[in-house]
């Protein structure tokens, strides 16, 4: 269940819109939250009654259409608040998931949750210490991220990928690309470049990041040390 990060340009970003960038993936992470909880409250509905799948598809469909209206205000603020809060709701059936099939299943999410703290704060001090432009990593990474894509895809029909040992290859190659991914971003929004900045984008860039390390890191732990009931 993961979904393709956004990318733009280098672009230039004074600190006004560079705290703007962060508060618009501040806001995204909360509103996953709530998206969670109104997930765990409407549990049966949702599972029951295949919505789940409606959502997923909006969310797609908000990710793909997102160059409309980033520059679209108040509609900008309007979906890009719907799509975090959509995420929340649809991945709650997966963390449900994760707590009814695994014995370990809730010392997993947190320590999952923790590790993708430190992985995407390490990631982002890299980002602003390093020496390196890591511009120039954009294209080597699109073309990870589409690998993965027809990866997961390719797992659908061939049963040896979906072993414990390919699953952890799998995962550990979608950790290690989004931990890229997320110091790439941060980088951006840092970079001087061109102008017209847009951190709609910009954020929801990072949010989608970290929302994937999550996911992969999850995948991660429950292939390795997942205890099934």
């Amino acid at each position: 269940m993961a979904f393709t990060s956004i990318r733009s340009r280098p672009v230039v970003l004074d600190s006004s819109s560079e705290a703007k960038v962060y508060g618009l993936f501040a806001l995204a992470l909360a509103l996953t939250a709530l998206g969670v909880f109104l997930g765990l409250v409407y549990a049966r509905i949702l599972i029951g009654s295949g919505i789940q799948m409606v959502f997923l598809i909006a969310e797609l469909i908000l990710i793909f259409t997102s160059r409309m209206w980033m520059r679209s205000s108040p509609l900008n603020i309007i979906l890009f608040a719907v799509f975090p809060l959509l995420s929340g709701i649809t991945v709650t059936p997966y963390i449900l998931y994760v707590l009814a099939g695994y014995v370990n299943g809730a010392t997993i999410l947190l320590n999952a949750s923790l590790a993708t703290i430190f992985m995407a704060a390490g990631s982002a001090v890299f980002a602003s210490t390093t020496k390196a432009d890591l511009s120039g990593m954009g294209r080597m990474l699109l073309m990870g991220l589409i690998g993965l894509i027809v990866i997961a895809l390719l797992q659908i029909f061939i049963p040896s990928l979906r072993t414990g040992g390919a699953e952890i290859l799998i995962a550990g190659i979608g950790v290690v690309l989004f931990a890229a991914f997320t110091a790439y971003d941060v980088q951006r929004v840092q970079a001087l470049g061109r102008l017209g900045a847009n951190p709609f984008l910009l954020a929801l860039s990072l949010y989608l990041d970290i929302f994937n390390l999550f996911l992969y890191i999850l995948r991660f732990m429950l292939a390795l040390s997942g205890n099934r009931r």
